[in-house]
């Protein structure tokens, strides 16, 4: 809840927080036209990034305002659909979906390069790229996206580290999944990102970086739980760390076919 006072001292406007669905990790809630989450330990960085790119006029995150009473971070909210179930909409992945996700990130990337924020790094980047942090509005061409959202784990960084894990957080992996499907989704995100090619993505690098991506995943969830994190708590719980596993032990047989796929053998 947050509110102000009028001129005798009483309260004159009080608006009800909203629970928002889908956060594990941070307690998510919409007061008014505010979004207030859980501050990440980086909030300075945050912080910092969200006002370079408003400054920027790159228009890809929501405004950073502060901290509320309660210690929580401020952010601007921004209107369209989150897709936090797994899979609710195929539209979501569609390939209208995917060269304009690629867009949006090549846009980070161009306007973090070479800023004091990236520092000797490549770029700035997000860090977790996954439909659940991404809002879409309807278009004629479906939804597509236009924002991201929690930028907890942005740092500088590699121009293919965004593009890898965008590759396997907009695909399936598991023993259900399509390894030639994937290679197609990292082929036409790669396209898409750098049309025409351009020589940013190392792409004979990419499924090594998915590989340690995923790994590192499930590792972190794993060793965030021994630590007592609740939130890594819930998501090993939940089953996520077998799962995260399977799927990199699944990508790891798929190798060679996703590589050949991508003409990177």
């Amino acid at each position: 809840m947050t509110g102000s006072t009028d001129s005798a001292g009483g309260p004159a406007h009080v608006e009800a927080a909203q629970p928002l669905p889908g956060g594990f990790i941070a307690e998510v809630v919409r007061v008014g036209d505010s979004v207030r989450r859980t501050a990440p330990e980086g909030d300075d960085f945050v912080a910092a990034l969200l006002a370079y790119l408003a400054r920027t006029g790159t228009e890809l995150a929501p405004r950073h305002l502060g901290t509320d009473e309660h210690g929580r971070q401020m952010l601007s909210y921004v209107d369209g659909r989150v897709p936090w179930r797994d899979r609710e909409d195929p539209a979501y992945f569609a390939d209208p979906a995917l060269i304009a996700l690629a867009g949006l990130i090549r846009r980070l990337h161009d306007a973090c390069a070479g800023s004091p924020l990236a520092g000797a790094a490549e770029t700035v980047c997000h860090g977790d790229l996954s439909p659940k942090n991404t809002v879409y509005r309807d278009t004629p061409d479906g939804p597509l996206p236009i924002v991201f959202l929690d930028w907890d784990r942005a740092g500088p960084g590699r121009r293919i580290e965004d593009v890898a894990f965008a590759c396997w957080h907009w695909a399936e992996l598991g023993d259900e999944a399509d390894p030639t499907e994937l290679a197609r989704r990292c082929a036409l995100l790669c396209d898409a990102y750098e049309m025409p090619a351009e020589g940013l993505l190392p792409r004979a690098e990419l499924v090594g970086v998915i590989l340690d991506q995923v790994e590192g995943t499930w590792r972190g969830i794993a060793a965030g739980a021994e630590r007592d994190e609740p939130g890594m708590r819930r998501l090993r719980a939940a089953g996520v760390v077998e799962t995260v596993r399977g799927w990199h032990d699944w990508l790891r047989r798929h190798r060679p076919t996703v590589e050949a796929a991508l003409d990177l053998a």
